[in-house]
């Protein structure tokens, strides 16, 4: 007990010493100690930057404090604050230390904590660039290349001491004028903070347009915050190259000189200097196209300064030159400046033009075109008329005030006042023209004035320069027409008149003589070919039978013409008496009515008619009708009203009463003509009923919805698609009215062949070739079935139409999309988890699909054995698969390890199917790998991924950009904790629409993805199986990928028309229905998002003005009008809004809307009464007006439309004026009844008036009206009460006076009356016309008759029409007057001849014209002028010149238009170009006159044509000697020329020809050869010049002798099909042995010159023969003894016959017959042929040159002989055996070469022909 105690004692001091220990305190780490802090330099100071914390471990206060001068610190608190300004740049950290001091304990000293902390100063962009070395400058040559970089000097240097992004510098220009466009600017980073700059050249510089420039640049730092920027200009100099052209100053040149200036004379001073300012170079002047060599330049100063005066020459200007004068009298020449270079050598030069103005000078003096004029005119030429076909024309050459000149006419005999001149001042080239002055002079009757002669004088200042002398002839004039005897014939005869025979004369006379008072007759109107006039007696004739009831009367006019065409008219009016000629005709053949058993009477009324056409004095049309005979056998059942023709029955109709049931009555018809005529008609009246009626279907249709039917009952039936032939589809059934129904036929009218009917039956089967698959072809067909009765006299028919519906049967088996699917799982996926879907399809509509496993599942380990131990894991509830989607689950847990692999069986049944059910399957193998899991597989690391459920889910927007990316994989191995970059797709290996980038796992799209396809497809779900791989490819992780396609609204709604139009009814309200309208959305829903957003469901709207009046239902699109909503038409006639379909009512923001304009047209009702212009009306009338005088026009408006707008107007209340006025029912125009005379008074006549509308004609409506009250006063006049009328003119009547009457001609007689006693003042007329117009002037008027007279010449072509205002008054108080506006036309007067609108030097018209178009092509129009109107102005047209051949011909058109047509096609290889003379003369002149005339340019009337024939490529290339035959030797040498090919094409404008070889045979002749000859490409042993047609050897002939080459040449210079030419070239090789030669005794050089005419004449004497000759070459010719003659010329030919080559004897003796040599005699002796002998050398024989040796002199020279030939007898047997040891070479190798096959080239062409063989070879063995 005392031991513990003790131990107690001991331990309480060391127990209270631990509880007073004191703890020191610490920052709280990271978030109080600064260890993270930084600052930056931008910090204001005295701000708060950081709170210091910490903690203590005994809870006591703390105490903080921080060093140095930057920073205080709140003791208590720990805030820190800054206490200065700080730079980074010239501090960029700041060390403090911070410390933190606690409490002591119970006396204990406190804990003080202290921490250095070092704290960054974060940079703030305070520092702006700075530019080093300014200023900048650059010299740059205008030359230096765009893109070329600029030295600047000194180099650009600018810094920037901030840090970071703060001191990324950008340079820039700064954009002044053009210099950024020029110059370009780029930095250049030589270290932090640190650039340089680059300029380079943007646009070429050109020193003469700007020297120098000033370029600011920018550099500006890329902070984010408060950006700084500095600026610095850079000095850029351009230095001048010899890069321009010499540049005259005051250019271009002009100077204006007069004609036949003196030479010397200093025109103008030009002055070139170099356009290269900064190094010029010396000019020199020179004149350039100054051909005349007017001017010359003179230099003053230095000849090289570029500066010289231009002078005159001594060869003088001429104003009047052709080429100055065509010029407008400009001469135009050139300067040329050309720089120097040191002085001498010509550079650059440049040319400017120098236009000298040449002013005319008075040297030329006035020429008439001819010294003497020759004209004959008609004596009928008016005042005024130019002389017709004299064409004068005086010429001054001067121009301007020079050329002017005075005409006068000088009387030489007789003309003294009959002519006058015009113009008579005139200038320049002028026509003349020669007007009649006095036409009364102009008599042919007097003998004395029938020809006048005077001049025509051309002075100037009043000297006579010129004369012509001018002779006029008078020719007789028809003045004279043929006047009648009497103005109106009336004749009478009767319309039974026989033909031809006479009605009687007309005469008329004419007072000329000769031709011109010879009168003709003609007859002319309607009708006047019934007659025939005698056209010289007058005799009038019938020609025609006349019938009074189609005529009854001739009003014609009788033409009398004398011998001039001057015709006058009369009346005749020939009366038709009429004869009772025609019998009453019924109006049907035959009458037949049908009434019932017992029937009394007809109903309706039966009435037989017939017409009588003669007239008046025959009956006038009166018929009397009765019956003449009836086949009833009681007798008198018919009545027949004489008068009207009415039947009627007078007992009951009986069936019994005649024999057929049918009554049968002869009805006539008598006239009231004398004679009486009559005519008869048949009428059958049948008991019972009547006519064949029409069967009627039954029908089967039930009309459910109660609407109308329209047509016939029809038939609805359905069958099964598989309905198998003879399956019946219905019966139809119809019923004959008047007939037996089992009479009935029935036929298909058309049904595809698909289906038969019984004809008699009606029964419908389906027909043996029926194609009614629903699933192939159409649901549903429409048959259409006639019933056909027996009926007479005409079968009627009745249609009806059979609806087949196809149902549907289940007969099609599912399919599934793919045959094999496959899959990869993870080993870790959760059961439950989805692995895949498969998916069936199934064509049958109500087919229901169930999927199942089937059979055993297989399954094999990693090695790729299969699992023998099941019950450990059983595999074949691994998985499981939804029956209804085909979707796969994991079943149970998973296994790498046991069963990597596992291959299953999916079966798919339609359990609705109705055919063969067992059968309705299918299956498929689905495969799924199962993935291993481990710890060190990849893992991917998006979203949703786990190894349980390695499933990515993706959404993506439909329509996105291809190639973007839609998702990233990403994934990392745990191993490296790197990320994977291995991605591949492994099922399926190829996508679509989806592409995996392996390294990055972007998963991009490849294909468009639209929603609505995919939805059409029947999904819009993919599903990817992705591996992600380690680097090193040894591990893996698989993960299924789903992407889901989202909708986007992509489709605006679109209306189903863009204009919908409709109409309604005034006055209607709601719910009138207007119309429905439909839109269409193509966005798809597939899920519930879709229908959720809606954007394939539409909203209807109303927009526009009067969208209130209506309502629109936003469903279905229809439109009614709006609840207390009205249509008023008169104020909304048309009504115009805008239907708005909007989709996506789930997301209005992304609403798509579509608009369609709605057009409503309101029909109007009558519902609005007229309404009077005013509430009443008054007028006032003095009683003096006469009957229909105007009083008040009344206006009535309505604002209804149509007849309920069409408004009448009536008195219905006339009061105390009864009968005094009266209103226009349609214009409410109000006026005198009657003369008011006497109904004056002080009191107003009261009326009332109303207006009425037409709406009692529209159909239930009624008319509306309104009156108003009128007032009348009628004013009591004083005795001049009578108002003066007009008689004449009436209101609109015209007047007419032609345009050449005479001063004071009368024009029209005015006639007036006036109530009043013309005895008395108030009855006295004046008559005047008013001056208030113009057109007054030119007339006057009698005051006292009324006459109207001309007061001044008329002019129709300057004025037409005048109006004149006519004014009569009497001369009574107060004075009363009338006026009438007269219009008086003036009437044409042929006063113009026809003329074309041309100048007189004017070149022709040109016109073309394709050859070879037909006949009656039109070439071109054209037109002449006549200032006449009407007939005087009709034009015709002739070809007077240039039309020998007739090929053209000229028409007119009614507008007088000339049209040029051809009459027969033209080649263009013929002719080229007419030039035609076209002349138009009036219409009706005879033109066969002018028909051969020459073209006169004065003459206007005359028109030249220049028409051009246009080529077209109607010819073929045509070969000069098509099929030649020529020879060549065996020997020929390569390029030899073998002939020249020719060819041409007629065609105008052809282009070039070319020539190609197409195809080369060769045909072997004479004998049969040994050995096969090489037949490929043929066409290498020949060259043909495309150019020149040179055909040249091009190869070796040595295998080809004995033969002929068969050669086709084409021709072409066209690039259309067939369009050309051939010729086929026979070429013969042939041995000199087989050839014979001429020899000539002329030296080579001469007949070379002539050997081929010398050919051709041979040719021509051999071709009568039908030979052939060709002369291969032209040589020296070569002696017996082989030496040469050079004298004499041997030319080697071959013969051929019929293109066969002949024998060598058959030439000679040819050529030595008899008969050939006397024809070539004479060619022989012109060209020197000596001899004819074979063309190979003769040799002299050896034996006879030895026996001539012999008996020579010489012995010892025979020894000396004999000696050498043994020796050459021994070598020739040495050279014999080396040539055939040779030969037996070179025959081996050559058999070998043509044992190798060749081959044909793609251009050569080769067909065998049979060779020519004999029995034994003409020239020996080759």
């Amino acid at each position: 007990m005392l031991l513990p105690s003790l131990l107690l004692l001991l331990l309480l001091p060391l127990r209270s010493s631990a509880q007073l220990l004191n703890h020191p305190p610490q920052f709280v780490p990271g978030s109080g100690d600064m260890s993270r802090f930084s600052l930056s330099e931008h910090t204001p100071v005295g701000s708060p930057v950081y709170q210091l914390k910490g903690s203590d471990p005994e809870g006591g206060r703390l105490k903080y404090s921080i060093s140095g001068p930057v920073f205080s610190v709140d003791r208590e608190t720990g805030v820190v604050r800054l206490r200065q300004e700080l730079d980074r740049e010239t501090q960029d950290s700041i060390e403090v230390i911070i410390s933190i001091t606690d409490e002591g304990v119970f006396g204990s000293e406190p804990n003080t904590v202290s921490q250095r902390r070092e704290i960054p100063v974060r940079d703030y962009n305070d520092n702006q660039p700075t530019f080093h070395g300014r200023p900048y400058t650059a010299s740059v040559s205008e030359s230096l290349p765009v893109g070329a970089e600029l030295a600047i000097a000194p180099a650009i240097i600018v810094t920037d001491r901030d840090e970071g992004i703060n001191a990324e510098l950008q340079l820039k220009c700064v954009p002044e004028n053009d210099i950024c466009d020029i110059f370009g600017i780029r930095a250049v980073k030589l270290a932090d903070g640190n650039y340089t700059a680059r300029v380079a050249l943007k646009q070429p510089l050109d020193f003469e347009s700007r020297p120098s420039y000033i370029m600011t640049i920018v550099a500006s730092d890329s902070a984010l915050e408060n950006r700084l920027s500095s600026f610095a200009t850079i000095s850029i100099n351009v230095v001048d190259v010899q890069d321009q052209l010499p540049v005259f100053t005051n250019a271009p040149y002009s100077a204006t000189v007069p004609e036949n200036t003196p030479p010397g004379v200093s025109i103008l001073s030009v002055k070139a200097i170099d356009g290269d300012v900064g190094i010029p170079r010396e000019i020199f002047l020179s004149l350039e196209d100054e051909p005349f060599g007017h001017f010359e330049l003179v230099p003053f100063g230095n000849a090289l300064e570029g500066q010289a005066t231009l002078q005159t020459t001594n060869v003088p200007l001429d104003r009047e030159h052709p080429d100055i004068l065509q010029n407008g009298g400009v001469y135009v020449f050139s300067i040329r400046a050309t720089e120097l270079i040191d002085g001498a050598m010509p550079a650059e030069h440049a040319i400017t033009r120098v236009t000298i103005v040449v002013t005319d000078v008075d040297d030329h003096k006035p020429t008439f075109n001819a010294p003497e004029f020759n004209v004959s005119i008609a004596e009928n030429l008016a005042n005024g008329m130019p002389l017709p076909g004299l064409a004068i024309f005086v010429d001054d050459l001067d121009m301007g005030e020079h050329s002017r000149y005075e005409l006068q006419l000088r009387d030489v005999r007789n003309a003294a006042g009959v002519f006058a001149v015009a113009p008579q001042q005139a200038q320049g080239r002028t026509p003349v023209v020669i007007k009649v002055l006095n036409s009364s002079r102009l008599d042919y009757d007097a003998p004395t004035q029938r020809s006048f002669e005077f001049d025509l004088i051309a002075s100037t200042q009043g000297v006579q320069q010129a004369k012509a002398r001018v002779l006029v002839h008078l020719l007789d004039a028809n003045d004279n027409a043929p006047q009648f005897t009497q103005q109106t014939y009336r004749f009478s005869v009767p319309e039974n008149l026989t033909l031809n025979s006479l009605i009687g004369y007309v005469n008329a006379t004419d007072a000329d003589s000769g031709d011109f008072g010879r009168v003709q007759y003609k007859l002319k109107g309607f009708g006047a070919h019934s007659f025939l006039v005698n056209a010289q007696t007058g005799g009038i004739y019938l020609q025609q039978s006349l019938d009074y009831e189609k005529q009854s009367a001739y009003s014609l006019t009788m033409l009398a013409v004398d011998g001039g065409g001057r015709e006058t008219t009369a009346n005749l009016y020939i009366d038709v008496i009429d004869v009772n000629d025609n019998a009453p005709n019924f109006e049907h053949a035959e009458y037949s009515r049908t009434i019932r058993e017992g029937a009394a009477i007809f109903e309706p009324q039966f009435f037989v008619r017939a017409h009588d056409a003669d007239g008046p004095t025959q009956g006038n049309g009166k018929v009397k009708y009765a019956i003449e005979s009836e086949n009833s056998i009681a007798g008198n059942v018919f009545r027949i009203e004489p008068h009207t023709g009415e039947l009627t029955l007078q007992k009951a109709a009986r069936s019994m009463d005649t024999e057929r049931g049918e009554y049968e009555l002869s009805v006539s018809a008598t006239d009231f003509g004398t004679p009486a005529l009559s005519n008869s008609t048949r009428v059958l009246v049948r008991v019972g009923i009547s006519g064949n009626q029409r069967p009627i279907f039954k029908g089967h249709f039930t009309n459910v919805e109660n609407l109308p039917v329209v047509g016939p009952p029809s038939y609805r039936v359905s069958i099964p698609e598989n309905a198998a032939p003879g399956y019946n589809v219905t019966t139809v059934s119809a019923h004959d009215p008047d007939g037996l129904d089992s009479l009935l036929r029935y036929r298909i009218v058309g049904a595809n062949d698909n289906f038969l009917i019984n004809e008699l039956s009606g029964l419908i089967t389906v027909s043996p070739q029926a194609h009614i698959d629903r699933d192939l072809n159409m649901n549903s067909f429409e048959i259409i079935v006639n019933a056909v009765d027996a009926g007479t006299p005409i079968p009627e028919t009745a249609t009806t139409t059979v609806y087949v519906n196809v149902k549907d049967i289940n007969d099609e088996k599912p399919k599934f999309e793919q045959h094999s699917y496959a899959a990869y799982v993870s080993e870790r996926t959760a059961i439950g988890e989805s692995v895949l879907r498969v998916r069936a399809i199934d064509k049958d509509l109500n087919s229901k699909l169930e999927y199942s496993m089937q059979g055993e599942v297989q399954a094999t380990t990693k090695a790729g054995v299969s699992i023998a131990n099941r019950s450990n894991y059983p595999v074949q509830q691994a998985f499981r698969i939804d029956s209804q989607s085909g979707e796969i689950f994991v079943n149970s847990s998973l296994r790498h390890d046991v069963a990597a692999i596992i291959i299953f069986t999916v079966m798919v049944k339609d359990l609705n199917a109705e055919v063969q059910p067992e059968q309705q399957i299918d299956t498929t193998e689905v495969t799924i790998y199962v993935q291993s899991f481990k710890d060190k597989d990849p893992v991917f690391k998006n979203a949703g991924w786990s190894s349980s459920h390695p499933v990515l889910h993706i959404r993506v927007k439909e329509e996105m950009p291809i190639d973007s990316a839609l998702f990233i994989l990403q994934a990392v191995d745990p191993v490296t904790e790197q990320a994977i970059s291995s991605f591949e797709l492994i099922e399926p290996k190829q996508s679509e629409y989806f592409y995996l980038a392996a390294g990055t796992g972007e998963l991009l799209l490849k294909k468009r993805l639209d929603y609505e396809q995919l939805a059409a497809a029947g999904s819009a779900e993919f599903e990817l199986q992705v591996r992600a791989n380690s680097a090193d490819r040894t591990r893996s992780s698989i993960s299924r990928v789903n992407i889901t396609v989202e909708n986007v609204n992509d489709n605006s709604p679109s209306f189903e028309q863009r204009v919908y139009k409709a109409t309604i009814i005034e006055n209607k309200g709601y719910p009138e229905r207007v119309l429905q309208v439909r839109a269409h959305d193509k966005d798809a829903a597939l899920n519930a998002r879709d229908e959720r957003l809606g954007y394939h469901k539409i909203i209807y709207s109303l927009q526009g003005e009067h969208a209130l009046l209506f309502e629109i239902n936003n469903t279905t699109g229809e439109i009614v009008v709006a609840r207390n909503q009205s249509i008023d038409r008169e104020r909304t006639a048309h009504i115009q809004l805008q239907i708005k379909a909007e989709d996506s009512p789930g997301a209005p923001t992304e609403a798509k809307q579509s608009l369609a304009e709605l057009h409503i047209d309101v029909l109007d009702v009558n519902d609005n009464a007229p309404v009077f212009s005013q509430k009443s009306y008054s007028a006032v009338i003095p009683e003096n007006a006469r009957a229909l005088e105007q009083v008040l026009q009344l206006e009535a408006s309505d604002a209804d439309e149509g007849p309920g707008g069409e408004l009448r107007y009536d008195i219905v209340n006339e009061g105390d004026a009864n009968g005094l006025f009266q209103i226009n029912a349609e214009s409410g125009l109000l006026s005198t009844r009657r003369n008011l005379t006497g109904k004056g008074r002080a009191e107003p006549y009261v009326l009332i008036v109303r207006a009425q509308d037409n709406g009692g004609q529209l159909a239930k409506q009624s008319s509306l009206s309104t009156d108003v009250e009128l007032r009348i006063f009628i004013g009591d006049v004083s005795a001049n009460d009578g108002v003066p009328y007009f008689v004449a003119p009436r209101v609109g009547q015209r007047a007419n006076v032609t345009e050449n009457a005479a001063i004071g001609a009368p024009v029209f007689q005015v006639i007036a009356s006036d109530p009043d006693d013309e005895n008395t003042p108030s009855g006295t007329l004046t008559y005047r016309i008013l001056p208030d117009t113009a057109d007054a002037e030119a007339f006057a008027i009698d005051a006292h008759t009324g006459l109207i007279t001309t007061r001044q010449q008329l002019d129709r072509e300057t004025k037409s029409m005048y109006k004149v205002l006519l004014e009569i008054s009497d001369n009574g108080q107060p004075k009363q007057t009338l006026t009438r506006v007269l219009k008086i036309e003036v009437l044409d007067v042929d006063d113009h001849v026809p003329r074309f609108v041309r100048e007189i030097d004017a070149g022709p018209l040109s016109l073309t014209v394709w050859e070879a178009k037909p006949a009656g092509t039109i070439v071109g129009n054209f037109s002449a002028v006549d200032e006449d109107a009407g007939e005087n102005a009709a034009i015709d047209y002739v070809i007077i010149e240039g039309n020998n051949e007739q090929l053209f011909s000229i028409e007119r058109d009614n507008n007088s238009v000339a049209i040029l047509k051809t009459t027969a096609p033209i080649d263009r290889e013929l002719v080229e170009s007419f030039t035609l003379t076209v002349k138009c003369l009036k219409l009706g002149e005879p033109a066969y006159k002018f028909v051969g005339d020459s073209y006169e340019r004065q003459d206007a009337s005359q028109l030249r044509i220049s028409i051009s024939i246009l080529d077209i490529d109607d010819n073929l290339p045509q070969f000069a000697q098509p099929d030649a035959t020529v020879g060549i030797r065996i020997n020929v040498p390569i390029d030899t020329v073998i002939t020249t090919l020719h060819a041409t094409d007629l065609d105008a404008e052809a282009a070039p020809i070319a020539l190609t070889v197409e195809n080369v045979t060769f045909v072997p002749q004479f004998y049969k050869r040994s050995k096969a000859l090489a037949t490929g490409n043929l066409q290498r042993l020949f060259t043909l010049n495309n150019r020149t047609g040179e055909l040249r050897t091009g190869g070796s002939f040595a295998d080809y002798v004995d033969g002929y080459f068969l050669m086709r040449v084409c021709a072409n210079n066209s690039q259309q099909l067939k369009r050309q030419s051939y010729t086929h070239i026979k070429i013969f090789v042939i041995r000199d042995k087989s050839l014979l030669k001429f020899i000539f005794a002329r030296p080579p050089n001469e007949i070379q010159h002539n050997i081929l005419p010398f050919q051709q004449q041979l040719q021509a004497k051999l071709k009568p023969l039908g030979l052939e000759l060709h002369v291969l070459d032209t040589q020296v010719f070569t002696r017996a003894d082989m030496s040469l003659d050079f004298t004499a010329t041997s030319s080697c030919f071959q013969m051929f016959r019929n293109g066969n080559a002949l024998s060598l004897s058959e030439m000679q003796r040819l050529m030595n017959s008899q008969q050939l040599r006397q024809e070539l005699l004479d060619i022989y002796a012109m060209y020197g042929v000596s001899d004819l002998e074979s063309c190979s050398v003769r040799r002299t024989h050896t034996a006879a040159l030895f026996g001539n040796l012999l008996m020579s002199a010489g012995a010892w020279l025979v020894i000396l002989a004999a000696l050498i030939g043994v020796a050459a007898l021994i070598s020739l047997c040495t050279a014999c055996c080396l040539k055939k040891k040779f030969k037996r070479q070179s025959k081996r190798s050559l058999q070998a070469s043509l044992r190798t096959p060749t081959e044909h080239t793609p251009t050569s062409y080769s067909y065998s022909m049979p060779a020519v063989l004999y029995s034994e070879p003409i020239y020996g063995p080759l």
